[in-house]
């Protein structure tokens, strides 16, 4: 019977961070992309959006961001950014790009520092 392979030969390939490749683990891990360290997040909305204040709106979407960066084993640094907004294919549709600068947990030496849904909607944290 052969041996089991080692934890740490696992460890490696699942964080990649472990091994100096933090922008690997990053883009991994997000779904819409990555560029470096920061974790991308695309909203799909009607052309009439938003129905409201915009900003309040934006801020809704920071605070969406940094809770699916958390999700996903990442650990944002200060608050998304609004990168812009290019027209949906459907011709109905936006996209609105966010990104958000992000440590991989699995070398978080600060998870104290990681801003939280909480803090982007109190106003904790300033933006980059």
């Amino acid at each position: 019977m052969a041996a089991a392979p080692k934890r740490t030969a696992v460890r490696a390939k699942q964080f990649p961070a472990k091994e100096g490749e933090p922008a690997i683990e990053v883009d991994e891990r997000s779904a819409d992309g990555a560029e470096g360290t920061r974790h991308i997040k695309e909203f799909v909305v009607l052309k009439s959006w938003p129905t409201g204040n915009e900003e309040d709106a934006h801020k809704a979407n920071r605070a969406v961001v940094a809770n699916e960066a958390i999700q996903r084993g990442l650990h944002p640094r200060g608050e998304a950014r609004f990168d812009g907004s290019e027209d949906h294919p459907d011709g109905h549709s936006l996209i609105l790009t966010y990104s958000v600068e992000t440590v991989p947990s699995s070398i978080d030496t600060e998870p104290a520092e990681t801003t939280t849904p909480r803090d982007v909607l109190a106003d904790g944290r300033s933006e980059d």
